[in-house]
C-alpha cells in the first residue's frame, strides 16, 4: 500500500503462520480476504498487492482494468473480462481469482486509511511481521531485491 508517505514492510522472519492478517481483512472486505499466507520451505509469509510503481499487472490488463493512480494499483471491475492475465504477471502472487473469475486484490484499506488508520492486516500482526514504514525506508535496490528474490522462488530473510 502507497499513500500518506508510508508503505506496508514485509518481514517474513517474523511471520509465525497465524493468519490474524487473512481474518483481519476478511472482516474489512465483507468475508474475502486480499490477503494470503503462503508457505515455502518452512517460512511464512503474507502474500498482497505491493502497488507497484511500473505494475506488471498493470502492463499485461489489455482492458485497463487495473490503472496504477495516487500510489494505488486500482481494478475497475465494469473493464475487466477476467483472462486472468494479470494473476499470471503478478511477481509477488498477490493477485487471485475469485469465484465469479475476477481477480481480487488488496486495496490498501482505502475505507480505512481516509480516517487515518492504517490497514487492518498491519494493525492485527501480532509478530511485527506486517508494518507500516516511511516511503524513504525503501529503496530502488531494496525493491529489486525483493522483487528478485520473491520472482525466483526464493524468500527475502531478515539479514537480506
Amino acid at each position: 500500500m502507497k499513500g500518506a508517505g508510508s508503505e506496508i514492510l514485509v518481514h517474513p522472519g517474523r511471520c509465525t503462520g497465524c493468519h490474524a492478517c487473512e481474518l483481519a481483512c476478511e472482516r474489512e472486505h465483507e468475508g474475502l480476504s486480499r490477503v494470503h499466507v503462503v508457505s515455502r520451505n518452512g517460512v511464512n509469509f503474507p502474500a498482497f498487492c505491493r502497488h507497484c510503481d511500473v505494475a506488471p499487472c498493470v502492463s499485461v490488463c489489455y482492458r485497463m482494468a487495473l490503472v496504477y493512480e495516487r500510489g494505488r494499483v486500482r481494478f475497475k471491475q465494469e473493464s475487466c473480462t477476467g483472462c486472468g492475465l494479470c494473476e499470471i504477471a503478478c511477481p509477488f502472487g498477490a493477485i487471485f481469482t475469485g469465484a465469479n473469475s475476477y481477480p481480487i486484490k488488496c486495496d490498501g484499506c482505502e475505507n480505512r486509511e481516509s480516517s487515518g488508520k492504517i490497514p487492518a492486516c498491519a494493525a492485527t500482526c501480532p509478530s511485527g511481521a506486517i508494518e507500516m514504514r516511511p516511503v524513504e525506508d525503501f529503496g530502488k535496490a531494496t525493491r529489486y531485491r525483493a522483487f528478485r528474490y520473491v520472482r525466483s522462488g526464493g524468500f527475502i530473510g531478515e539479514g537480506s
